[in-house]
């Protein structure tokens, strides 16, 4: 069994989209917590930093397809995301642009629908993913709170041990607060884990897919 993670981080942007400096801190806040053998104690976990499209979309294929059955792979994302006119979520990419009518020219971006389909492929039976970004509870449509605000992600997802983490709803805007170290999002997240927060019933672990744990350290 191995746990491999994939960080990707966008901070520079052109054609309007406003410059995200706390991302490429994300990656490295969440990198450094991942390497630690006391809370995360990742196998490999690779960064990848202003990727361009297809770049991000080859390390993100790679990820994934050499995985085997009892794997863990961890894909993390902190940047823009972008609607396109019917809806679909895609990851800005340093070159993304949109036409002078305002929509995203899709060939700029990463699609959602394309990491839908290379985690589909995958053997990994373990995956995670987390995105700190704008609309990205978009990711997958059928990812809907109950009324009692809670998610079944087994009967949502299709998949046992398949979890998605989100900053923001389908609608919402992720914050990144100026000046600030770290997105708000991946501030509390890494927060949560290094001082135990996260770990509301004190059973000494985060969250686990799977056997996988991300553990909460000790003293």
């Amino acid at each position: 069994m191995a746990k491999v993670a994939l960080l990707i981080g966008v901070s520079d942007y052109q054609s309007g989209l406003t410059a995200l400096p706390a991302a490429v801190r994300d990656v490295a806040a969440l990198e450094q917590i991942l390497n630690d053998p006391d809370l995360g104690d990742f196998d490999e976990v690779s960064v990848l930093t202003n990727p361009q499209p297809q770049a991000m979309q080859y390390a993100i294929e790679a990820l994934l397809s050499a995985r085997q059955r009892d794997d863990l792979a961890l894909l993390f994302f902190s940047g823009h995301g972008l609607k396109d006119d019917g809806n679909n979520l895609h990851f800005a990419t340093p070159i993304t642009q949109t036409t002078p009518r305002g929509d995203l020219i899709r060939a700029t971006a990463v699609p959602a629908r394309f990491i839908h389909e290379v985690m589909a492929n995958s053997l990994a039976k373990r995956q995670v993913v987390i995105l700190d970004c704008c609309f990205s509870g978009a990711f997958d449509p059928a990812l809907k709170a109950k009324d009692d605000g809670r998610v079944d992600l087994l009967q949502q997802m299709g998949a046992e041990g398949r979890v998605v983490l989100t900053s923001s709803s389908s609608t919402q805007y992720a914050f990144e607060p100026q000046g600030a170290e770290l997105s708000l999002y991946t501030r509390y997240l890494v927060e949560g884990i290094q001082t135990g927060a996260a770990d509301r019933n004190e059973d000494g672990q985060h969250f686990c897919v799977g056997t996988a744990r991300l553990r909460r350290r000790q003293g």
